[in-house]
């Protein structure tokens, strides 16, 4: 059995990270920029729009993002990834805006002017071919427009391109 752990470890390598990286995503679209601060951590910001649910349907908000990862050993594989790529567990911090649909009353969705963070972990993969993957979940606490406290999950699903 021990000897099952000793190859394994020789298995992992360290996520390499750059020192800054700018990504463009679809999904919610937006732009998101990593800054390392050391081998294996990082903090990363995000601004864009994303849909939210309303009792009418779905509004369109604004959001800031901003998460801390620290990223662990990975085991190798064959596809050839580029820097930025591991998994990781962190932080996660972000507000959402006014709705800047019309047809949404400003402040009517519970999500609208909410502040909301908690710990998350996470995976991202960015490919040769330049295409970002990332992943983020978790559990924590938000915050909304009438001074309510509520347990909320948060996180991201990313996908786009690198663009530095």
């Amino acid at each position: 059995m021990g000897m099952y752990w000793a190859t394994s470890a020789q298995e992992r390598i360290p996520v390499d990270l750059q020192k800054t990286q700018f990504n463009l995503n679809i999904l919610d679209p937006s732009v998101s920029f990593e800054l390392s601060i050391n081998d294996h951590q990082s903090i990363t910001a995000a601004v864009g729009l994303t849909g939210l649910p309303d009792e009418g349907g779905t509004s369109l908000n604004p959001f800031l993002r901003s998460s801390y990862r620290n990223y662990y050993l990975r085991k190798r594989v064959k596809k050839e990834l580029m820097p930025n790529s591991g998994n990781y567990i962190g932080v996660i911090a972000g507000y959402n805006f006014d709705s800047i649909t019309d047809n949404i009353e400003p402040g009517t969705t519970r999500l609208s002017n909410s502040f909301y963070a908690g710990p998350a972990w996470g995976i991202q993969r960015n490919y040769r071919s330049g295409i970002h993957l990332g992943l983020s979940i978790g559990g924590g606490f938000a915050i909304d427009n009438h001074s309510d406290l509520y347990f909320t999950g948060v996180g991201a699903f990313e996908f786009g391109f690198v663009i530095q």
